[in-house]
């Protein structure tokens, strides 16, 4: 019998890709987005692909769409959380709204769609959630504080998942990419002022992204999709080498850091 995979955030980038590898795997997909008018012309020629609404802010629209999910299909085997977007701009410029949408959308909206697949889930004591991180979850950059810091929040947030859940016989795995050419721009939201202090902050992180090197957007969903369902998939999947370069180098200078003040925190001890 075929396998279903759930897919949020699937009208563009690696929702949209993600779709197109499970079919290619036999897989049935339930691509979901909040607007379905923008879902991919293909998928309609596609028998096992089924495209519905799912705005992951909108707890009545989740439970409706993983009620069609179990109609039509009859089980679900994996979810991928792939649904998000980025909120640009300084600490000092982004707004407690756009704070809190972006948390909402990012984080909360992945526990929400997390919590109504999970009773599907423990009741089979089976399944597979797949949600995409981001290094910035490990390396936070100038203007893009607010969006790294909800990528951090998921890492955390997948890696207790991953202990409650691993005694239900439940897997999960964070998918960690550095970049794609995908509109990851073009669907950020812009900060709510502009101060021109921080003209030095934006000029660090137009020359990183000047020089960032992207990942390859179908190899790297074709990985994802290569471990989802499998019998030990990783809690960590890091996508593109530079994702673990930076990593590396994160961790390198937060241990150095530690080192050089490690007589201050030895004198703490009780």
């Amino acid at each position: 019998m075929s396998k279903t995979v759930l897919i949020t955030g699937a009208s563009t980038g690696m929702g949209e890709t993600l779709t197109f590898e499970y079919v290619e795997r036999g897989w049935n997909v339930v691509a979901t987005m909040r607007d379905t008018a923008k879902a991919n012309p293909a998928f309609a020629d596609l028998d096992t692909v089924l495209v519905t609404r799912l705005d992951v802010t909108d707890r009545v629209g989740i439970d409706q769409a993983v009620k069609e999910t179990l109609d039509r299909f009859g089980a679900i085997d994996a979810v991928v959380n792939a649904a998000g977007y980025g909120q640009l701009g300084t600490v000092e410029e982004v707004s407690i709204d756009q704070l809190r949408a972006q948390y909402e959308t990012n984080v909360v909206g992945v526990v929400q769609v997390v919590q109504a697949v999970l009773p599907h889930m423990r009741e089979r004591g089976a399944g597979h959630i797949v949600n995409v991180g981001s290094m910035g979850g490990h390396v936070s950059l100038p203007t893009m504080a607010v969006y790294c810091s909800s990528k951090s929040a998921l890492q955390n947030l997948t890696e207790g998942l991953a202990w409650e859940l691993g005694p239900l016989g439940i897997h999960v795995t964070l998918v960690e990419p550095a970049g794609f050419h995908t509109n990851f721009t073009a669907s950020s939201k812009f900060p709510a002022t502009s101060i021109t202090a921080y003209a030095d902050s934006y000029a660090t992180m137009a020359e990183f992204d000047k020089h960032a090197v992207r990942g390859d957007l179908a190899k790297s969903m074709s990985a994802v999709a290569d471990i989802t369902g499998v019998d030990e998939p990783p809690l960590h999947l890091a996508v593109a080498p530079a994702a673990l370069e930076m990593v590396r180098g994160r961790f390198t200078q937060l241990m150095d850091e530690y080192a050089r003040w490690e007589q201050v925190t030895a004198a703490t001890a009780s």
